[in-house]
């Protein structure tokens, strides 16, 4: 009685998912590429959302939609999907699982991640853009009951651009997330910028001193990078070079990943 029960909540969960994202699609209503926007470079079309794991300030404009996909360890996939129906407003689900080759059994994390994210101000000269959001979806593969790095939860980033060959951007911001024990949980803040290279690339770097994971914090946090290039027709490809100080549990060598983002309109 109970396997029957625990089946159908399984089954439950994964009809919320493909109803949710198959309503954020069909939303969106995916167009022709010529309003595909680009997100790297100093020909970038839209703001980063993201510096490496963590938020920027940035918001897609009103009426654009993103898909982004993830791939990491033990053949692991994450798909996101975010949609701005109102100027500086934008929210999304997300949903992930590892295991998917080989032979061990596919895990799904429990339920899917949700976003959003307001923008209170916009960027002048003289001050940031500052943004507060939620968002439950962590990063990496889903074991024993935690992603390999949590989720923000609430949390509040400010963001400033600057001219210094190219494009400069200084992103910084707190967090609390819901994801640790209640023992455990703590606000935790983070640093980071941006740097484009050339008209279609742009490298990021960001400082996590995870505050609110002890296993981690003990060891010196996380220093994570990646490198963007925008590859036209609205994709963008992520190299991301995660845990550079190989500070995660077991960590031999830097964690990879890598994400593909589309912008588009509808």
């Amino acid at each position: 009685m109970h396997r029957s029960y625990s089946i159908r909540l399984v089954s439950l969960k994964r009809r919320i998912v493909c109803v949710s994202i198959a309503w954020i699609v069909s939303t969106a209503g995916i167009v022709p590429y010529l309003f595909a926007q680009t997100s790297a470079g100093e020909q970038a079309t839209v703001e980063s959302r993201y510096i490496v794991d963590m938020p920027t300030a940035g918001v897609l404009q009103r009426g654009r939609f993103a898909l982004d996909g993830y791939a990491f360890g033990n053949s692991g996939v994450m798909v996101e999907c975010t949609v701005s129906p109102l100027t500086n407003f934008q929210l999304g689900i997300s949903y992930s699982g590892s295991g998917f080759l080989g032979n061990r059994s596919i895990v799904f994390q429990p339920w899917p991640g949700f976003h959003a994210r307001f923008r209170v101000l916009d960027e002048t000269l003289s001050s940031p853009a500052l943004t507060f959001g939620f968002s439950s979806q962590g990063r990496g593969e889903y074991l024993v009951n935690r992603f390999l790095t949590h989720s923000p939860g609430i949390f509040a980033t400010a963001s400033k651009n600057f001219s210094f060959l190219g494009a400069l951007a200084i992103h910084g911001g707190i967090t609390y997330s819901f994801d640790p024990a209640l023992e455990e949980r703590f606000p935790n803040i983070y640093i980071g910028f941006e740097k484009t290279l050339g008209s279609i690339a742009s490298l990021a770097v960001e400082y996590n001193p995870t505050l609110d994971d002890p296993t981690v914090r003990m060891r010196g946090g996380l220093l994570n990078t990646t490198l963007r290039v925008s590859t036209g027709r609205g994709f963008t490809i992520e190299l991301q070079l995660r845990d550079v100080l190989r500070n995660l549990p077991n960590a031999a060598l830097p964690y990879r990943m890598v994400r593909v983002e589309f912008v588009g309109a509808f």
